[in-house]
């Protein structure tokens, strides 16, 4: 019964985070020279009990268009590293949410009804750098209660930060970008 209940949560967990908007997935453009992102679950506190979701944009306000949008979910332990191609050389816009949830089983008592509680953008975060053509990069999003929200890009061939890696306004973009 336990099982079942929260296997039946975590799906009504999904679904929920994810109505409301069409899921658009980042697209390289045809042709252009790539970059691989390695897209890593951080925020591991939470008990397993959250999405994390990583988008690509073009542009600092997150704006929906042609081949911009989500580079990977990564939902509860099932999934702790996704792999995304992006397009080198130019320009791109990460944006990283994470959102949890909690789930309730019925109370012995009648106290309480079982049910489903999201808390949409606990950590969001929008970062920018140029991708170089065939490096590897990877992205980790974490949150803990003693050091907060924060987002962290590595280019692996080197181990440290892009030189180029900007911390945008994360509030320049629309919920929906890491939704």
């Amino acid at each position: 019964m336990n099982r079942s209940f929260f296997v039946g949560g975590l799906l009504a967990a999904t679904v929920a985070l994810s109505s409301g908007c069409s899921v658009r997935n980042y697209k390289p453009t045809g042709g252009a020279e790539t970059a691989r992102l390695t897209l890593v679950r951080g925020a591991t506190f939470l008990g397993g009990r959250s999405l994390q979701v990583y988008s690509g944009y073009r542009d600092a306000r997150c704006s929906a268009g042609p081949g911009n949008g989500r580079l990977a979910a990564l939902l509860t332990y099932a999934t702790t590293r996704k792999t995304a191609t992006v397009e080198a050389g130019r320009r791109l816009y990460v944006a990283a949410g994470l959102h949890d949830y909690s789930v309730a089983a019925p109370s012995p008592d009648s106290s309480y009804r079982p049910g489903l509680t999201i808390r949409r953008g606990t950590c969001i975060n929008v970062v920018s750098f140029v991708p170089q053509p065939r490096r590897d990069y990877e992205i980790l999003q974490d949150e803990t209660p003693t050091v907060g929200c924060g987002l962290r890009v590595t280019e692996l061939g080197a181990g440290a930060p892009p030189s180029d890696l900007t911390i945008e306004n994360a509030n320049d973009c629309p919920d929906e970008a890491v939704q």
